[in-house]
């Protein structure tokens, strides 16, 4: 039976080292396998890790049609999705069906919270619906504390009010513990 499995972390916990350390193991195996990620993430088709020299293209998937569309197409035996994050609930539902119904293996890589520590739609779905849920664990920045908050940064300070999705990297978020999420909150009020 074929499985959906969500890996999560902060910022900088190296979810998309992990996608692409997997996916180039099973390309060295032969294994026939399709990478997707959402066009919420407008900065390229590319999945790229900044702790890693290598990148993998990615197709760019919009509605949870074009996923279908793109496994009937590809027929691969498995599924990866970078920035899962940023996929709606219908998305989530369709990738759910793609491991029962079709029996396609997808692993699934993305955030848990946005910069507010609210649920992402597409996490708060997988949540409900993955097989597995594992954390990739990251230490704050700032102290020795698990890292569970991705403070959002404009022109380096940070912010905690505006659009729940702006992609960027380490100039437009730092991944941070509650504690120091909180100072930080009280140091800009």
């Amino acid at each position: 039976m074929a499985k959906l499995v969500f890996y999560y972390g902060s910022m900088n916990s190296s979810k998309s080292a992990q996608l692409i350390m997997t996916a180039f193991n099973f390309e060295q195996q032969g294994k026939n396998f399709l990478i997707v990620k959402s066009t919420k993430d407008t900065r390229d088709n590319k999945v790229k890790s900044r702790a890693l020299n290598i990148e993998m293209d990615c197709e760019p998937v919009s509605h949870f049609v074009d996923l279908l569309r793109l496994v009937y197409t590809v027929k691969p035996d498995w599924l990866f999705v970078d920035e899962v994050q940023f996929m709606d609930k219908e998305s989530i539902d369709t990738l759910a069906l793609i491991a029962d119904e079709i029996g396609i293996d997808v692993i699934a890589y993305g955030l848990m919270t946005d910069f507010q520590g609210q649920l992402f739609e597409g996490s708060k779905r997988l949540v409900e619906s993955a097989d597995s849920i594992r954390e990739i664990k990251n230490q704050c920045i700032y102290c020795e504390n698990k890292a569970i908050r991705n403070m959002r940064l404009l022109d380096g300070v940070p912010i905690f009010e505006g659009e729940t999705i702006q992609t960027g990297g380490n100039e437009s978020y730092k991944s941070v513990c509650r504690s120091c999420y909180r100072r930080f909150q009280k140091e800009s009020a």
